[in-house]
């Protein structure tokens, strides 16, 4: 039967289910119910597949939406290049200094414990590839 669905278009089984079984819109769902269980028919089975088919698709999408958003995310972060100033020390105590006060412990630590440029350099670009995300969370985008 399966390979029967599938040599025939919706249309030609629309009209085949007419043909056998007319449908009576006037029945309500408790007289669809108590006619489906006088013919010992039971739906739950197919009704699990449909809801499992149908979850599985909504997990299928907010799986999509998830990868893309990380993606934005990515792509937003890594467009995001702090310049570096004329005494990277010193514009990153002063970025330090202007941050919430919650960050700033975190972040002058890391200034202290930083030895080379290259660590210097490490810490201004991630502040302000903070700073850019923190903007794109405050304007409800997703970083697109």
């Amino acid at each position: 039967m399966s390979d029967q669905l599938r040599r025939y278009g919706n249309e030609v089984w629309d009209r085949f289910f007419d043909f056998i079984a007319p449908c009576n819109e006037s029945l309500t769902q408790q007289e669809v119910r108590t006619e489906l269980q006088r013919r010992g028919i039971d739906v739950r089975p197919v009704v699990t597949r449909v809801q499992q088919a149908l979850e599985a698709r909504r997990a299928r999408e907010s799986l999509a939406a998830a990868k893309a958003k990380r993606t934005a995310i990515e792509r937003r972060v890594k467009s995001v290049v702090a310049p570096p100033g004329e005494s990277l020390r010193a514009s990153l105590d002063q970025l330090v200094s202007q941050l919430p006060a919650s960050f700033q412990g975190a972040y002058f630590h890391k200034l202290t414990k930083a030895q080379t440029d290259a660590d210097l350099q490490s810490l201004f670009e991630d502040i302000h590839r903070l700073e850019a995300l923190e903007e794109d969370d405050d304007a409800g985008t997703d970083g697109e």
